[in-house]
């Protein structure tokens, strides 16, 4: 996951500024706001930096997003570290750019272009593993997921006040995660996490759908292009973050299948209009069911909740300073669109209990009447 914070963005600000010099100074390449141009001065790209703690190596290229990656521990070690580790990756986006994924990331070319800048064996070998190896939530923040886990799970109850119940408390406690104070700290410390998922060739009504179930969740959702794809892109805390998660995924899946059943009992029900109708309509069912649980909320949860929608809006701004927005319109089918609301009104998702991995399973239970 990608994290931000306060002294993270002042962070990444240092990468940034030293990245445009060496492009500028050392390889002589024309620097203008964020981008820069390439040695044939026919392309330009741009200069982008992200902090991870989740991974084992100090630092990556990614280039699908044109991305420097450089994680966390860095912020503590020395400059000339540092500065070598951003050489190290501006060489893989340089070879990128001249020969494309062709060639072994540490291979000949590499090497050579090294040398041909004079940078030696601390630039060539500077990006090594860590040794504690990937970083996960903490024990305190796990021992929150597998609570709210539980009570989504307790709301697929055939008991209807026992299900309302259950639902009302998963939300309480991810509003009490987010306020308390030994979670949060002092205010200019608190982290922002950042992931990708949902990857696909274009944008449609599925996932659009899944995103504003998701957001039901405290995070915040964007749509970002990378690689010829689209991903989903959902902010928060780690624990809304894994849940979120977890529940895209399925979903991503098992919308699918709710349509299909759908068709069986609903002659009516066809074409690419029908579906997409059906599937925003599920998605605002769903939201509404939500709203409604607000309504017992007492007003020290309500002003939490408040605490957290504006502290979501500020992370937002904070990891996207030049977001753009866009609409998404088409033609609309009521009679999908209302069978959708009714549908998600009834739909419970429910995570396994156990912390979320690529082998556990969900399941999400539904009734078309």
């Amino acid at each position: 996951m990608l994290i931000y914070s306060k002294k993270i963005i002042g962070f990444l600000n240092e990468i940034k500024s030293v990245t445009k010099h060496i492009l500028s100074q050392e390889l002589g390449l024309k620097v203008f706001g964020d981008r820069f141009i390439d040695r044939s001065g026919q392309f330009s790209y741009p200069i982008r930096v992200v902090i991870y703690n989740n991974k084992s190596m100090l630092g990556y290229f990614n280039s699908d997003f044109y991305e420097l990656g450089f994680h966390e521990c860095l912020m503590r070690s020395s400059r000339d570290q540092l500065h070598n580790i951003i050489k190290h990756e501006i060489a893989h986006f340089m070879i990128f750019i001249d020969y494309g994924s062709a060639v072994q990331p540490h291979g000949i070319e590499f090497k050579q272009f090294c040398r041909h800048l004079s940078w030696g064996e601390e630039v060539f070998s500077a990006t090594t593993c860590l040794d504690d190896g990937a970083t996960g939530p903490c024990n305190e923040e796990s021992a929150v997921l597998r609570k709210v886990q539980k009570l989504m799970a307790l709301a697929t109850s055939r008991n209807e006040h026992e299900a309302e119940l259950a639902m009302i408390k998963s939300h309480q406690l991810l509003l009490k995660h987010h306020i308390d104070a030994k979670y949060i700290g002092a205010e200019d410390e608190e982290k922002v996490y950042l992931k990708r998922i949902l990857k696909q060739k274009k944008e449609d009504a599925k996932m659009r759908s899944i995103a504003i179930i998701l957001e039901t969740f405290f995070v915040s959702t964007v749509y970002c292009r990378g690689g010829g794809f689209i991903y989903l892109e959902i902010v928060g805390s780690v624990v809304n973050i894994e849940i979120a998660e977890y529940v895209a995924c399925f979903l991503d899946k098992e919308l699918d299948k709710i349509w299909e059943q759908a068709k069986k009992q609903f002659a009516g029900l066809k074409g690419m209009v029908a579906k997409n109708s059906f599937f925003m309509g599920i998605a605002k069912g769903y939201c509404n069911k939500i709203n409604s649980l607000k309504r017992v909320y007492d007003t020290d949860v309500s002003n939490a909740l408040l605490v957290i929608e504006k502290k979501l809006v500020e992370a937002k701004k904070m990891v996207y300073q030049r977001l753009k927005s866009t609409k998404s319109g088409g033609r609309y089918c009521p009679l999908s669109g209302t069978l959708g609301e009714k549908i998600g009104r009834e739909l419970n998702i429910q995570p396994g209990i156990n912390a979320p991995s690529k082998n556990s399973q969900t399941s999400l239970t539904y009734q078309v009447k």
